[in-house]
């Protein structure tokens, strides 16, 4: 019974943990990336304005797909972009960086209002009022798996153990956009494949490596979706 119950315990050290945090609440204690402002996200629905308590007809929807059949919704190069990142009450500099290069993106806040009613309509009538055509909203998950490697079962001296590398850590970040226009309503979905990473920590630089590879997998998860967004751009 004993024996079983130390190989039980091994084998959970080794599988370790995982965790999901959302890219606008993603720092550590002590680390930029915490967001002290964070009050959940925005929800597509709250985006794209779907009707709330109204009676949608048939009429309605061959309305909606006759639009859709004029020809996709695409942004144009050089335009005025309201960007907007889910729970932020800014867009990530990283990710301002990447839109610029195709788009004359501002940035405007993503926290989500106390009341979502008909919060679609009337962000696209700020948008129009500030001169903006279309609208990007982003949200992001970093997907967190941590496990023990063999270092971390034979070091039994804090001190030592704890500059020893010790921990494996996984991560990759997931990132979806909504492209909206502002006239009409339509919309469309990008969604660029996750980017992954993985590093070997120790106790004292755990929160720090963490931070960093946030950082890397940011970076590069915001350069894919903003290339996806620019590439189906017309000139």
């Amino acid at each position: 019974m004993k024996k079983t119950a130390i190989i039980i315990l091994g084998l959970g050290l080794l599988l370790g943990a995982c965790s999901t945090a959302s890219i606008s609440n993603s720092g550590y204690d002590g680390y930029a990336g915490r967001n002290d402002f964070y009050r959940g996200e925005l929800q597509e629905v709250d985006i794209i304005g779907a009707p709330v308590g109204a009676t949608v007809t048939d009429a309605d929807v061959a309305a909606a797909l006759k639009r859709v059949s004029e020809g996709a919704l695409v942004p144009h190069r050089g335009q005025a972009l309201l960007a907007i990142q889910s729970g932020a009450l800014v867009p990530d500099t990283q990710m301002m960086e990447q839109l610029t290069r195709y788009f004359a993106a501002q940035p405007f806040s993503g926290i989500p209002p106390a009341k979502t009613d008909d919060y679609g309509p009337r962000l696209r009538l700020m948008a129009a009022q500030g001169g903006f055509r279309q609208v990007l909203c982003y949200w992001g998950a970093l997907e967190t798996q941590r496990s023990a490697n063999a270092a971390k079962l034979v070091s039994w001296v804090p001190i030592v153990g704890s500059v020893v590398p010790d921990e494996s850590q996984r991560m990759r970040i997931r990132l979806k956009a909504v492209l909206i226009d502002v006239e009409t309503g339509r919309w469309r979905v990008y969604i660029p494949e996750p980017v992954e990473d993985t590093t070997i920590t120790a106790g004292l630089t755990r929160q720090g490596a963490g931070q960093d590879q946030v950082e890397l997998l940011k970076a590069k998860g915001y350069a894919a979706l903003a290339d996806m967004v620019g590439q189906s751009a017309a000139p």
